[in-house]
């Protein structure tokens, strides 16, 4: 470490007091050694043994992928808790799937509002025809929509996964467009390549960091441990010609150089499975303390038989008892049973609900939610939803950034080469061929605990201008607006042809006003008004 350099006022201390300047540049040294943050010092009891390495993001992450995976999966598998929170996330931030609604810049394209609407709904149509067929899932057993929930579960269990541009392996398919989706073990670097800088764990880099190809197994590790280097397949990531993406690589990237995603229970995987074993211990303890169990001791052979027989059940020797609701168990003459009384489980619940809230912390789910349990008042509980409404909008987004908006530019390219779409300039200008790509995504509908105060709040929010009337059906009721203005103004004709409600102004959507009054033949009566005498 370079030492700081004596400043003029030392120089001039040292000429008038050479001992107290000494004194003085030798502290300045101490506190520049030491630093000033605290966290930083090794002389403290809490952070002695505290010495973490610090390495790149690739050097802290991949050597513990593997573990950190198959930990996290068990978990998934297992632990109701790691359960409870993948499935949460997944039916807040994908529901039944994220719907595309066509949204081009039609003045930049030149074109008119009526024929913008009309390619729209004709480009919706053709996507969601491609997008509700199995033929576009290479396996051939999930459409699009569930695809995404599959990419979602794969991404929060291994901490990223991999989506190939293939071709569909049936011609009948809409448009020549299948995705095959690859587990992150797959994605591994060829044992004659280990010693290659520019590999990181199967993903294969330039000097910037950018990805040039990726190293795919034919088969899973798991299905094949004894793989070889002739099992892998080099996938470019982008096309020679095209230039365009043909792997799609999905995780979220923590540290800037990270090139592999980290599993979303990686930083509670410990505290889960010491919470699961605490939960099992309190529920066994709780089962052992409601048996009844009746010990026989007798001074000879009684003609009663064994409890368990040596030798009946597995794993029971001659030595050992099983207890159980009502068991009787017959003990020797000389032999005596102490008990050990288990511990009070008053405490538990306190115990686990802290470190459920814990967990929330670290997943953004709120304790509420995770547990699906809402006891507290109206105003806390509404805040905790929305809390978790944001972060589930910012997954979304995520998201559709990173799967769903370049799978619908891979169908895009491939229906307008195909002709099903005529786009004008998509392949010639990359502005035009972004505002041929607008789009927008719906999601599910958000939780209301009390419809009758939000929907209010939200009448009172259009009515001052905040917010419209399409961010309210899309985000409260998970609709289209389109869709939905279409069919309320069809159900609204119907319900006037039956004289159910008034007919509306034509070209106003205003009710009409009522028709005025009849007048009537009897006299309007006059207030009498009578003179002080």
């Amino acid at each position: 470490m370079k030492l700081p350099a004596p400043t003029f006022t030392d120089r001039l201390l040292a000429s008038v007091a050479p001992a107290y300047a000494t004194r003085r540049y030798q502290t300045r040294i101490s506190l520049n050694l030491a630093g000033q943050y605290a966290g930083a010092r090794g002389n403290r009891a809490a952070l002695k043994a505290w010495r973490p390495h610090p390495g790149s993001a690739d050097g802290d992450t991949i050597g513990d992928l593997p573990s950190l995976r198959s930990r996290s999966r068990d978990l998934n598998r297992n632990n109701p808790i790691a359960t409870g929170a993948r499935s949460t996330s997944r039916a807040n931030i994908i529901g039944s799937g994220l719907r595309a609604r066509s949204k081009i810049n039609h003045g930049l394209l030149g074109m008119s509002e009526e024929a913008a609407e009309g390619w729209e709904r004709h480009t919706e149509t053709l996507f969601d025809l491609w997008a509700q067929s199995k033929l576009c899932d290479i396996t051939l057993a999930q459409n699009f929509y569930e695809l995404q929930a599959l990419v979602f579960n794969t991404v929060f269990e291994s901490g990223d996964t991999f989506v190939l541009r293939r071709k569909p392996k049936h011609p009948n398919a809409l448009v020549p467009l299948a995705l095959n989706v690859v587990e992150a073990d797959r994605v591994a670097t060829p044992t004659d390549k280990q010693n290659d800088f520019y590999i990181r764990d199967g993903v294969k880099i330039d000097d910037d960091g950018a990805p040039v190809s990726y190293y795919v197994l034919d088969d899973h590790p798991g299905d094949n441990p004894s793989y070889t280097q002739t099992n892998y397949r080099e996938i470019p990531a982008f096309g020679a010609k095209s230039g365009e993406q043909m792997v799609l690589h999905i995780f979220e990237r923590m540290r800037p150089g990270l090139n592999r995603g980290i599993p979303q229970l990686a930083p509670v995987i410990e505290l889960l499975k010491q919470l699961d074993r605490f939960t099992d211990a309190e529920l066994m303890k709780a089962v052992v303390s409601s048996f009844f169990t009746v010990f026989l001791k007798t001074d000879g052979d009684d003609g009663l038989a064994p409890a368990i027989p040596q030798g009946a059940y597995p794993g029971f020797g001659a030595n050992e008892v099983t207890m159980g609701p009502g068991t009787v168990v017959d003990i020797g003459t000389n032999e005596e049973i102490q008990t050990a009384q288990p511990a009070n489980t008053a405490n538990f619940d306190p115990f686990f609900t802290s470190v459920v809230r814990q967990i929330g912390v670290a997943l953004s789910i709120p304790f509420e939610l995770l547990m699906l349990h809402f006891t507290a008042s109206y105003s806390a509980s509404r805040a905790a939803l929305e809390m978790a409404a944001m972060f589930f909008r910012d997954r979304r987004t995520w998201l559709v950034r990173n799967f769903c908006a370049p799978v619908y530019e891979w169908f895009m390219t491939d229906a307008i080469n195909a002709g099903l779409i005529t786009a004008p300039g998509f392949f010639d200008d990359p502005v035009k061929r972004a505002a041929w790509l607008g789009a927008q995504w719906i999601g599910p509908a958000r939780i209301i605990l009390d419809p009758l105060k939000e929907w209010k709040a939200e009448t009172e929010a259009v009515n001052l201008g905040a917010r419209t009337i399409e961010a309210v059906i899309i985000e409260r009721g998970g609709d289209d607006f389109e869709q939905t203005t279409t069919q309320r103004a069809r159900e609204h004709r119907a319900r006037a042809e039956a004289k159910l409600e008034p007919e509306t102004l034509a070209g106003t959507g205003s009710a009409a006003p009522p028709a005025p009054e009849e007048p009537t033949d009897k006299p309007t009566k006059q207030r009498k008004t009578e003179k002080k005498a």
